[in-house]
């Protein structure tokens, strides 16, 4: 395992991925989880149906053939309710897991979990992309901040269309945005940059108007840590920026270990 991995399970077995006790003992995670869970209700069943034999008769028959059809019957349904209620509750717990991770205007990763997904994909080369929208400042001074909003929103939703499941998209930083494409030559990257860099069509209200993004690109060698790689991208954005709108720049610098 390499060590982003090791990083990453360990920050899921101490913080938000540990299960409780109880789920970690009865949770379907394997047939000996299914093997307990139901040997559990089971005891449950055949203790309930001991308890009123005594109870009512004030003797115990141990009829076999009762304790085990009683078993079936009543142990089967609540077995299966138990198993969609767990399967419920891990749904759940996913969707917990996922709204904590995302931005809320955007729906792309926020920054410490696009990092962190990010890393992960390291070991393998790649294209990171830094990208920033032109003249925010100036789109929100002449409309209001719902038009930087929407320009965001707008550019998160171009961001999914021309990526893939596989790539890691986040909002790092205000209206800087990060696209990490893992096993895509740095022309393949640089051609999806230059689609971003195009422009996006915007409505406010009755208004419609065009933002165009600068992005700065810089290739993975599947060696060097993330950031270094940031640190690439993001000074080749600051030099595309420099040149105008709607720029590409390739990050030109060497990888330093």
């Amino acid at each position: 395992m390499s060590v982003p991995e090791r990083r990453w399970a360990s920050e899921v077995s101490t913080g938000l991925g540990m299960h409780s006790p109880i789920v970690a003992l009865l949770g379907p995670k394997n047939r000996f989880g299914w093997v307990i869970r139901y040997t559990i209700l089971a005891l449950g069943v055949i203790g309930t149906v001991f308890a009123q034999d005594v109870l009512m008769d004030g003797a115990f028959h141990g009829i076999a053939a009762d304790y085990l059809a009683v078993t079936v019957m009543i142990g089967l349904p609540l077995y299966a309710v138990a198993t969609g209620i767990m399967a419920d509750m891990g749904r759940l717990r996913a969707q917990m897991m996922r709204a904590g991770e995302t931005d809320q205007m955007t729906g792309l990763l926020q920054r410490q979990p696009f990092l962190r997904r990010a890393e992960r994909k390291l070991l393998q080369t790649g294209v990171l992309m830094v990208l920033d929208i032109d003249g925010l400042g100036q789109i929100n001074a002449k409309h209001d901040h719902h038009a930087g909003d929407l320009c965001l929103m707008a550019l998160a939703i171009r961001l999914r269309e021309v990526t893939r499941a596989t790539d890691v998209v986040g909002r790092i930083d205000g209206a800087t945005i990060a696209v990490y494409l893992p096993g895509t030559p740095l022309e393949a990257g640089r051609i999806v940059a230059e689609r971003l860099a195009q422009g996006i069509q915007v409505m406010t209200g009755t208004t419609r108007f065009e933002v165009t993004v600068s992005v700065g690109v810089a290739a993975a060698d599947g060696e060097h840590p993330l950031a270094k790689l940031m640190q690439r991208a993001e000074a080749a954005l600051l030099r595309a920026k420099a040149r105008g709108r709607a720029q590409v720049m390739m990050s030109d610098e060497p990888l330093a270990a």
